[in-house]
């Protein structure tokens, strides 16, 4: 049985009460980069909408600008969602959280394990800045320490935000790394993060309509084949790696074809131009489905 956490109640207690029913769930690429610095791809971010609700997953490098190019306000964001704590996903919680605490709606942070005490360091830190920046608008830090709330999910946690159903999975990484899987009215978007293979992530994100997956082990141009050779794409090495902290397209496709994905995207690409031909032939071996490499600010649709 899942465990269930208190969410829905206290965003419904915020401005996104009455977001618009009749949108579909969808998703926007934020940035689809990796931690090396990529003048074309911002660090990890996943924005997840419906009607007048968004839920920002990851936070990296160029988030802010990138969500700036959308003309999207982050204080309109109901929930800031991270997948794990490494720097590439959460550099940019501080000052969206900052901005998000100067609007006037109630906001939720979510993320494992230590997700709490990262939220509270920061807020102790920056107390006198939200503060002084309160007293622009003559309001207070006390109006406003409690618009928000942090809350750690271990996996397996079920929940709403506003009208969208959110499951949580613990998946395998270097560290604590959270799966998010986002429903409404049938349709349904898997959010991965870092990770290496996990068969309870095929059941988890079973028919799922997007699976935003880690693009560990893409092929890239001007990789030659002994260098492809060292890495480790193939099913017998797929597995058996304890110091691996990435999935390759040997296992990222058998986890899309045992999940019966209806379209497999690809994110969080290293620096250099991607082999399309190639990858597409190795991720062929398991998965027949729709795939996409995705790009900063694409919307799947």
């Amino acid at each position: 049985m899942r465990n269930s956490i208190s969410i829905l109640f206290f965003l419904l207690l915020g401005t996104q009460l009455f977001a618009t029913t009749t949108d579909e769930l969808k998703a926007t690429i934020i940035g689809s980069g990796s931690p090396m610095y990529n003048i074309n791809r911002a660090g990890p971010s996943v924005l997840i909408t419906q009607g007048n609700t968004s839920i920002l997953v990851d936070m990296g490098n160029g988030t802010q600008a990138n969500l700036n190019k959308l003309r999207f306000n982050v204080r309109n964001l109901a929930a800031l969602l991270f997948t794990h704590h490494h720097l590439d996903h959460n550099e940019e919680f501080v000052p969206i959280f900052i901005r998000s605490l100067l609007g006037k709606s109630k906001f939720l942070v979510v993320g494992p394990p230590n997700t709490k005490k990262y939220v509270s360091v920061n807020f102790d830190l920056y107390k006198e800045d939200i503060s002084y920046r309160l007293s622009k608008s003559k309001r207070s830090l006390t109006s406003r320490e409690n618009s928000f709330k942090s809350t750690e999910v271990k996996g397996g946690e079920e929940f709403y935000i506003n009208n969208i159903k959110v499951t949580t999975l613990k998946v395998p990484h270097s560290i604590y790394a959270i799966a998010y899987r986002f429903e409404y009215q049938g349709k349904s978007i898997v959010v991965t993060g870092d990770l290496t293979y996990s068969s309870k992530l095929s059941h988890f994100a079973s028919k799922a309509d997007y699976l935003i997956i880690d693009a560990g082990g893409m092929v890239m141009q001007n990789q030659n084949k002994a260098n492809r050779k060292n890495r480790p794409n193939n099913k017998k090495n797929s597995r058996n790696s304890k110091d691996r902290a990435h999935l390759n397209l040997a296992d990222s496709s058998k986890i899309a074809k045992d999940a019966q994905i209806k379209t497999l995207v690809y994110t969080h690409f290293r620096t250099g131009e991607i082999n399309s031909t190639s990858s597409l032939k190795e991720i062929r071996k398991n998965y027949s489905g729709n795939v996409t490499f995705s790009k900063d600010l694409m919307l799947l649709n």
